[in-house]
């Protein structure tokens, strides 16, 4: 089934209108025709499978059949990736879309041998958020996942009182022990989340909004890893040192290896 975000505004109690670049992909492209199904989402958390009913020069008229289950995890992820060489990072992107991350945050830390100046940056920005776009339509997630621009290590710690779960696989650690314990917790966390609202359906609302929802950090360090001293930082910022076993893994693994982990315990 064929994956498109419209924006808030052209879907109603009933229907969904599709224009511009949706309207010519739709129709052009994929030479829709009336009674095919498609999944639309509002790119805020909800998704709509629907039928075309109307195919017109300026605007594709769908109507909603039923509303989707909701796609997404119970917490936000958001994945601190040190950016590697070569094209590591679009591969990273792809997959940490399809296992769920809220947001990626390419950084730039001690041992990062990628830097990017800011024109350069930009345009790998772009590049970035259409591969974030396309694989949350493949993977029917019903938002896009955002892509900042590279980040310095410092101001990744900044941000980092706004999370809830701050985590960061380090290969010195020894015994699994404390990771276990992490992702059981998590199990607590998603409850959290999950638990109906004795306050009513306002509530129940606001707790929907990015704000209100459990906020987990991911960091993962570059090829070379992440320094001594960059993990005395961290550890004081407030992380959680965990192990991802007892073989050293490449930076691409390693965040696909967290995350994978992080989706099984939120969903168990």
């Amino acid at each position: 089934m064929h994956h498109f975000f419209a924006e808030a505004a052209d879907i109603s109690e009933r229907e969904v209108r599709l224009r511009g670049e949706n309207l010519r992909h739709l129709k052009n492209a994929l030479r829709a025709r009336p009674g095919e199904r498609v999944l639309i989402s509002d790119g805020e958390g909800t998704d709509y499978e629907c039928e075309v009913a109307e195919l017109g020069e300026e605007e594709i008229l769908l109507r909603i059949c039923f509303q989707e289950e909701i796609h997404e995890l119970p917490a936000d992820i958001w994945l601190f990736q040190g950016l590697p060489k070569s094209d590591k990072m679009e591969l990273i992107l792809q997959k940490a879309v399809e296992l769920g991350v809220r947001g990626i945050v390419p950084l730039e830390s001690r041992n990062t041998v990628v830097r990017l100046n800011p024109g350069k940056a930009a345009a790998k920005r772009q590049r970035w958020q259409g591969i974030a776009e396309a694989a949350a339509k493949q993977s029917k997630r019903s938002i896009i996942p955002e892509v900042t621009l590279p980040m310095r290590w410092k101001d990744a710690l900044s941000l980092l009182p706004d999370f809830s779960l701050r985590l960061i696989p380090y290969e010195n650690v020894r015994g699994a022990e404390r990771t276990r314990e992490l992702l059981l917790d998590l199990r607590e966390l998603r409850g959290a989340v999950d638990r109906p609202s004795e306050k009513g359906a306002e509530a129940e609302n606001e707790k929907k909004t990015p704000d209100r929802r459990r906020k987990i950090a991911v960091f993962i360090g570059p090829e070379g890893g992440f320094s001594e001293e960059e993990i005395t930082e961290a550890r004081a910022a407030g992380m959680e040192c965990l192990s991802l076993g007892k073989r050293i893994l490449r930076t691409e693994t390693a965040a696909l290896c967290a995350l994978s982990l992080l989706m099984l315990f939120l969903e168990d």
